[in-house]
C-alpha cells in the first residue's frame, strides 16, 4: 500500500509567505485543509473553504482557477512542508544513519507533520488518488522519494554493523510499515488522545530489535530506564529537547498560579507567565474564577501585561477588540471568544493547563491527588520569582539529590538565623521540616511556621524560572513575616548559593563539557525523575543531540 504521507519531496513553498497576497492564499490554503480533514475531498466545498477562512467567496477565483486547484495547492502545500520538516533534515545526517533514523522517527511523529488534521487529509486524498491523476503524481512521487532514504539509511546500518545476512528491502519495508500504521492511528484520535512517546518507542523498537545497541536505550518492561546515568550535557540547552519537553512534559501537567485570595474581587485579576503558558486569571461578574490564555485572539500577542490589577473588561488596544469577563466577546456573540485554560482548584489554590489535555492511560498517579493546605494556612506573599540561568532540569536534579526528599530535614541548630526563627516561632521551632516532590516541577516544604511550594519552569534552553509561594501559620502578621523571611534564609533550595551552584554547574556541563565524576545518580528520587522524563522524552537518553542543527 502506498502512502502519501512520506511523500513529500516538494522542495518549493513550504515557508510561510510573507508578501499580503501570499499571506491571503495561504490562508485559503490552511482553511482548505480544515475542510478536508471534516467533510473529505469531495464534500469540501469553496463555500465551506471560505467560511473556515471567513472571506468572501468571490476571492477564491482570484487565487485558483478551481475547486480542484485549490485541492491540488493544499497537497502541495502539505507535500512541500514535509520535505522541508522531515526530509532535508534527515538527508543532511545520511552519512550518520543512527541519528538520522532517530531523527526520522521523531519528525514523522511529530505532531507538526502527524497531527489528525493533517494526517486525516493525506489519506483522504489518497482514497482519490485513482481517479485524479494530478493526486497520483504528488502522492507517489512523494512516497517513492521517502521510502528511497529509509532503504539508503537502512543500508548504512547495515554495512556499518556489518550484517550482511540482512535484507535492506526487507527492513525498511517493515520501518514505513511500522509509521504508517502509527499515523493510521492518529488519523482516527483527538490530539488530547494521542501517546506521542509510546508511538515513538514502538517504532524505536523495532529499529533496536533489528540493529541492537546502536540505538537509544529504551525503558523496560517495568518502567526503569536502562541507565541512571545524568544526562550528556547537551540536553541541558537544546532548542529542539527544549521544545519536546513543553509539549511532552509540560502540556499535560498541572501548574500552580496562584491563590484565588489574590482575586478577591469581580474585575480582579492576575497575569502569569509560566514559562510553558502565559496565564490569565480573572473572577467574572458572577464571582467565578476564570483561566484564559492571555492571548488576543487574532494575534498571540498579551493582552494584559500588568501582573495584576482589575478591569471592567478585557481589551486589546491593537485590535479593538474587547471581551467580557466570562472570555465572550462583547458586542459580537459567537465571534472568536478568549481560549480558555483547564481549571483546577485545590482549596483555593488555582492550578492550570492547556486546554483540552487528557491524561495519558500510562500517565503516573495525579501526584496532586491527596494535596490540601494545612487547615488555618494563609498566603504571606504573592509569588516571589528568580530568574535562574540553568535548566529546569538541573534545578530539580539539584533538589532530589538531597536526601531530605519525601522525608524531613533536620538544620543544624546553629547561627542568626536559627537563633532568630527559634525565637520568634518558640516551642514550636522544630527543624524537621517535611519535604515532597509532587511531579514533574513542584517541591512542598512543610515548616511549623507554614509551608513553601517551589516551581521549577522552563524558561528558554539552559534557563529556567523558580517561583517560590509562601504560605503561613502564624496567627499575627509581623511574626508570620519575620518567620518566612528566616525560613527563606534557611531553605537550602532558594538560597543565592544554591542558584549559584546550579548555574556553575550548567556552565560546566554545557560550555565546558564536563561530565560528573560519579557514575550515576545515588538518590532514588533522583534516579526516578531521570527514569520519568526518558519515558516522556526518550531523546534525552542519546549521548548526543539527534540532529547537528
Amino acid at each position: 500500500m502506498r502512502n502519501p504521507k512520506k511523500k513529500s519531496h516538494k522542495p518549493a513553498g513550504a515557508p510561510r509567505p510573507r508578501s499580503a497576497h501570499g499571506r491571503q492564499r495561504q490562508r485559503l490554503i490552511d482553511a482548505c485543509i480544515s475542510a478536508l480533514h471534516i467533510y473529505g475531498p469531495s464534500r469540501t466545498t469553496v463555500e465551506k473553504v471560505t467560511a473556515f477562512a471567513k472571506m468572501s467567496p468571490g476571492i477564491v477565483r482570484f487565487y485558483f482557477a478551481s475547486k480542484a486547484a485549490m485541492l491540488v495547492a493544499s497537497l502541495q502545500f502539505l507535500a512541500a512542508e514535509f520535505e522541508e520538516q522531515l526530509l532535508v533534515p534527515v538527508m543532511r545526517l545520511k552519512s550518520r544513519p543512527v541519528a538520522a533514523l532517530e531523527l526520522m522517527v521523531d519528525l514523522y511523529l511529530d505532531p507538526e507533520i502527524a497531527s489528525p488534521r493533517k494526517v486525516s487529509v493525506w489519506y483522504a486524498f489518497w482514497g482519490e488518488a485513482s481517479s485524479r491523476q494530478e493526486y497520483y503524481d504528488i502522492c507517489g512521487q512523494k512516497d517513492e522519494s521517502f521510502a528511497a532514504l529509509v532503504r539508503e539509511l537502512i543500508e548504512r546500518m547495515i554495512v556499518e554493523t556489518s550484517q550482511p545476512q540482512l535484507d535492506r528491502d526487507g527492513i525498511a519495508l517493515g520501518l514505513i510499515g511500522v509509521l504508517e500504521i502509527l499515523w493510521q492511528d492518529f488519523a482516527f484520535r483527538a490530539e488530547a488522545d494521542i501517546d506521542r512517546a509510546a508511538a515513538k518507542q514502538r517504532a524505536m523498537a523495532y529499529l533496536r530489535s533489528i540493529f541492537p545497541g546502536q540505538f537509544a536505550a529504551a525503558p523496560s518492561e517495568d518502567g526503569t530506564a536502562a541507565t541512571e546515568r545524568r544526562p550528556a550535557g547537551w540536553v541541558y540547552a537544546n532548542e529542539r529537547l527544549f521544545a519536546s519537553e513543553r509539549e511532552a512534559v509540560f502540556q499535560e501537567s498541572w501548574q500552580l498560579v496562584a491563590d484565588q485570595a489574590q482575586i478577591p474581587r469581580s474585575g480582579d485579576f492576575l497575569a502569569v507567565d509560566l514559562g510553558v503558558e502565559r496565564a490569565l486569571i480573572v473572577r467574572d461578574a458572577a464571582g467565578r474564577v476564570r483561566a484564559f490564555r492571555n492571548s488576543c485572539s487574532k494575534a498571540p500577542h498579551i493582552l494584559l501585561a500588568a501582573p495584576a490589577g482589575h478591569v471592567d473588561s478585557i481589551r486589546c488596544a491593537v485590535h479593538g477588540l474587547q471581551f467580557e469577563l466570562d472570555g465572550g466577546r462583547r458586542g459580537a456573540p459567537g465571534s472568536s471568544s478568549l481560549m480558555a485554560l483547564d481549571l483546577r482548584m485545590i482549596g483555593g489554590l488555582i492550578f492550570v493547563r492547556p486546554a483540552g489535555r487528557a491524561s495519558r492511560p500510562d500517565a503516573a498517579a495525579d501526584p496532586w491527588i491527596d494535596f490540601s493546605l494545612p487547615a488555618g494556612a494563609r498566603l504571606l506573599a504573592p509569588a516571589a520569582e528568580i530568574a535562574v540561568a540553568a535548566d529546569w532540569k538541573l534545578v530539580i536534579e539539584q533538589w532530589l539529590e538531597s536526601s531530605m526528599i519525601g522525608g524531613s530535614r533536620h538544620t543544624a541548630v546553629r547561627g542568626w538565623s536559627v537563633r532568630a526563627y527559634q525565637h520568634v516561632v518558640g516551642s514550636a521551632a522544630d527543624f524537621h521540616w517535611q519535604q515532597r516532590f509532587l511531579a514533574p516541577n513542584h517541591l512542598v516544604e512543610l515548616r511549623p511556621d507554614g509551608l513553601s511550594l517551589l516551581q521549577a519552569l522552563p524558561s528558554g534552553p539552559g534557563r529556567s524560572l523558580l517561583r517560590r509561594h509562601d504560605f503561613t501559620l502564624c496567627a499575627e502578621e509581623k511574626s508570620a513575616r519575620i518567620a518566612g523571611y528566616l525560613a527563606s534564609r534557611l531553605n537550602p533550595y532558594t538560597r543565592p548559593a544554591a542558584i549559584a551552584v546550579a548555574e556553575s554547574t550548567q556552565k560546566g556541563m554545557v560550555t565546558f563539557g564536563r561530565e560528573p565524576a560519579e557514575a550515576a545518580l545515588t538518590a532514588p528520587a533522583a534516579a526516578a525523575f531521570r527514569r520519568q522524563l526518558a519515558q516522556l522524552v526518550p531523546m534525552m537518553t542519546l549521548a548526543r543531540p539527534p540532529h547537528d542543527g
